[in-house]
């Protein structure tokens, strides 16, 4: 990046990784990223995991010659495993005034040329807040991948915010609401919204969808149990996550109230929507079968975002 361009950002979200898998997501990050100024670790609800990655990276600091162009990096622990409280973490109290953040998953293996592409794009587009890379592994990759080139999206695995705009919600202040799955989609229609849906009507163009930024994940392996356990355990939270999905819409399209009056947790969000709008739920419980559990598993999440859930942090390079 020369030297009249403002600095980026890159922010890694971890938590129920293995320590090669997040090693593996850090050094393609540094490949892909070799134009941003730093790369945030936030690694959440998984202290153990934080201390290994240091480790990790004090033998590389003394074994490994420094390259002159690379990424700072810093690594962050959080006590709380949650990655909506991860995103307001770094939305509130990280983020230092860059330019673009880019956010990956701690198990994705950026592209070489994914942050390059995507960024050059959103830096043109100036009209989009964010941007977006669209998937290219996985059954369901190709229909997800084409859906979201025609009708936007914003894909957690891959995206990125313009810096005004994260300053924007830290001053508005707006956060999501803590123990939520589908930060993502959340995300998105904020976005969309103009982070103000009282004031802006949802433009799909607000995010930069590219066609062919994209990364690589490990592929499942059906005869492995903790992979079949992964498939139904998310399979599980997707069908919560329709209930939240509900729950903000009315919140955001129906009611046109502002993201910064989203209740503190996704338990008050979803309670809230299921007691205003009981027919509404009815509806939907009708078409999945295993509504009446996610509804159950929402009660069972944080009834306020816990004191001690700000970020600590444990290693800068």
């Amino acid at each position: 990046m020369s030297s009249h361009q403002p600095p980026w950002a890159v922010v890694i979200f971890a938590c129920r990784e293995s320590l090669p898998q997040l090693q593996q997501t850090l050094d393609a990050a540094l490949v892909s990223g070799a134009s941003c100024a730093v790369i945030h670790v936030l690694v959440n609800g998984n202290p153990a995991l934080g201390k290994a990655l240091v480790t990790e990276l004090d033998r590389r600091d003394i074994t490994q010659p420094k390259l002159a162009a690379s990424p700072a990096v810093q690594v962050w622990s959080i006590p709380m495993g949650d990655k909506a409280n991860a995103w307001n973490q770094y939305i509130h109290r990280i983020w230092a005034g860059e330019a673009i953040a880019f956010f990956i998953d701690g198990y994705v293996r950026l592209n070489p040329d994914a942050i390059g592409l995507l960024s050059r794009a959103v830096i043109a587009n100036t009209r989009a807040l964010g941007g977006t890379g669209v998937p290219t592994m996985g059954r369901s990759a190709k229909a997800l991948r084409e859906n979201m080139i025609v009708n936007t999206g914003f894909h957690g695995n891959f995206c990125c915010i313009k810096g005004e705009t994260i300053r924007q919600m830290r001053d508005q202040p707006i956060r999501l609401p803590v123990g939520l799955y589908r930060t993502d989609s959340l995300m998105g229609a904020i976005l969309c919204f103009a982070l103000d849906p009282g004031s802006h009507v949802w433009e799909d163009h607000r995010i930069h969808v590219h066609p062919t930024a994209s990364w690589q994940i490990d592929p499942a392996k059906w005869w492995r149990i903790q992979d079949l356990r992964a498939f139904f355990k998310r399979y599980f939270r997707q069908v919560r996550g329709k209930i939240e999905n509900a729950a903000f819409a009315d919140h955001l399209d129906r009611r046109l109230l502002s993201p910064a009056e989203l209740p503190a947790t996704a338990r008050q969000l979803v309670l809230e929507w299921v007691q205003s709008c009981p027919a509404d739920y009815k509806r939907l419980a009708q078409r999945h079968w295993l509504m009446a559990s996610a509804l159950e598993s929402v009660h069972q999440t944080p009834v306020a975002p816990p004191s001690s859930s700000e970020p600590e942090l444990l290693w800068q390079s």
